[in-house]
């Protein structure tokens, strides 16, 4: 598909002003979730709640198909992907020109950084997965993101570092002009990152809240680099 000359009436991409709705949200999430009493613990554990049956997960851990479908699968798309982008920001002549160089280097920036900070992120964040608490079988209290945590409690959920990757597809919404291209991108990112993010959830590793930020965290990070790099710029 031509992105650059679809039917649609060309809109502006990427502005400052842009930051605010997804800054708003996303500072909205971490205190809704982060705080006790304000009702986002007591929703993460009744969502949690709908995938532990009988003491298990409605999707074991290990299912091999399972795995292979909203795990391995999609993180190699994903690197399969960026492969192809690294292909044509150095070769551009050999792909369309609908794509161009700052397309594709925009396009490998939004599908590195958005993971890599996702997983540094979570050194600082020290927030458990549902199969490390007491609740789902586990050793830990379930402790919210502002709350104090003692020494060697787990540190490997928040954000959700595999749903990032798929998220990360959210950058192509902001690198075409047209409608039909931001309609498009926005629904491959949440589509690919909805899917990774739910088997994650659905196998306990991680909580509602931890999905939901991280596609506020892919949606900022995407559009600060559009801004930099104005990849719907490409002539």
């Amino acid at each position: 598909m031509n992105f650059s000359n679809a039917v649609d009436s060309p809109t502006p991409v990427a502005k400052p002003q842009g930051l605010i709705l997804p800054g708003v949200l996303l500072a909205g999430a971490l205190i809704f979730f982060g705080f006790p009493g304000l009702g986002g613990e007591r929703l993460d554990l009744w969502f949690q709640g709908l995938f532990w049956r009988n003491q298990q997960w409605v999707i074991a851990h290990d299912e091999p198909w399972a795995h292979a479908l909203a795990y391995t699968g999609p993180k190699v798309i994903l690197i399969i992907v960026a492969v192809l982008l690294l292909i044509a920001a150095f070769v551009p002549q050999r792909f369309p020109a609908w794509l161009g160089r700052r397309r594709a280097v925009y396009l490998i920036l939004c599908l590195g950084l958005v993971p890599a900070i996702c997983s540094q992120l979570r050194v600082v964040t020290h927030m458990s997965t549902p199969l490390d608490l007491k609740l789902f079988g586990g050793k830990f209290e379930h402790l919210l993101l502002f709350q104090a945590k003692p020494a060697g409690y787990p540190s490997n959920a928040f954000p959700a570092a595999h749903a990032s990757g798929g998220f990360a597809l959210l950058g192509l919404a902001w690198a075409w002009t047209n409608p039909r291209g931001r309609r498009l991108g926005w629904s491959l990112g949440l589509i690919a990152g909805t899917w990774m993010g739910g088997y994650q959830i659905a196998r306990g590793e991680h909580f509602l809240s931890h999905t939901l930020v991280t596609v506020l965290l892919a949606w900022l990070i995407t559009y600060l680099l559009a801004l930099g790099i104005k990849p719907a710029h490409e002539s």
